[in-house]
């Protein structure tokens, strides 16, 4: 095919992805296998990668990069403080190019730095008109906390909530991916609990998900927040109770019930409202995820042992 046919959407290609593009589009587009390899040679294209190019004129910056990146590799995505920064985070530092790939996806492209990750859900990937994939405000934000630090960490928390999403929905995106081996947890944890709001609003999550399993399966609705007056006079609020049973569920999630401090005061609340004729079974955030029906029958059997006795 003549160039005068295919060139100008070459051209096109290039303006609208920042100067790069893969062998395969120009083949779509019209040029041959043989004219790509001649303008490689005469410096017309300059090589990224394998099977990807640059217009000679395009200094070989960040956006090149990403594009190269997002162009070659389907399931690849800008990520961590380069998506940050995409997203127009405040107080973002200079990272490097940072992409984030699923487990068994081996892009390699200098300059690029490739994290992977066995959790990446659909909501996490945003496809924006030039091309380049990012991942979401809140994906972004967990996964570069431990390079941004607690301080820049919580400012950009603050820019998020503002302008791309609620506190929840990035406690929800903190849930799903939060592991005590999972970098970027600990800071974003730390970062988290200084909020006043973030605990109501983790707990509420994995809550609307108990209590959804609790409807399913037909059990007696519980009173939520119950508030038990202990015999030292102190109040302690519930997760869900059943009053005449006196059974109480709390749900825990290691982001909140983690560590030996945090698991005295557990044991110690359900040890005290033990002493006022109350049972209190615990609903994990593992249970939420993979075991939820068998962890509401446990509970629905507990009922009615209590409920004949």
């Amino acid at each position: 095919m003549s160039p005068r046919l295919w060139k100008p959407a070459v051209d096109a290609w290039f303006a609208a992805h920042h100067g790069a593009i893969t062998t395969q589009t120009m083949r779509n587009l019209g040029a041959s296998a043989s004219t790509i390899a001649r303008m490689a040679q005469r410096g017309d294209l300059a090589r990224i990668a394998g099977g990807v190019y640059r217009h000679p004129a395009t200094p070989l910056t960040d956006l090149p990069l990403m594009s190269a990146a997002c162009q070659r590799f389907a399931d690849v995505m800008v990520g961590f403080t380069s998506a940050c920064s995409e997203w127009g985070l405040r107080g973002i530092p200079d990272c490097g190019v940072r992409m984030l790939a699923p487990h068994g996806v081996t892009p390699e492209i200098e300059g690029v730095i490739v994290h992977r990750s066995r959790r990446i859900d659909p909501v996490d990937r945003v496809e924006r008109v030039d091309g380049i994939r990012l991942t979401s405000p809140p994906r972004s934000l967990c996964d570069a906390a431990d390079l941004l630090g607690i301080a820049a960490c919580s400012s950009a928390l603050e820019q998020l909530i503002g302008n791309y999403c609620t506190l929840a929905t990035v406690v929800d995106t903190f849930v799903r991916l939060a592991h005590p081996q999972r970098p970027g947890t600990r800071t974003m944890q730390a970062v988290l609990r200084s909020r006043q709001a973030w605990r109501s609003a983790l707990q509420s999550d994995l809550e609307r998900r108990v209590l959804d399993e609790i409807r399913r399966q037909h059990l007696p609705m519980p009173v939520p927040q119950f508030r038990l007056r202990l015999p030292d006079g102190a109040d302690i609020h519930l997760d869900f109770a059943w009053p005449e049973a006196r059974v109480a569920v709390e749900v825990d999630h290691p982001a909140w019930h983690a560590g030996a401090t945090q698991s005295h005061r557990d044991k110690h609340r359900d040890r005290k409202a033990a002493t006022v004729g109350w049972l209190t079974a615990r609903v994990t955030d593992l249970d939420v995820r993979s075991g939820l029906p068998e962890a509401i029958a446990d509970l629905a059997a507990i009922l009615a042992l209590r409920s004949a006795a």
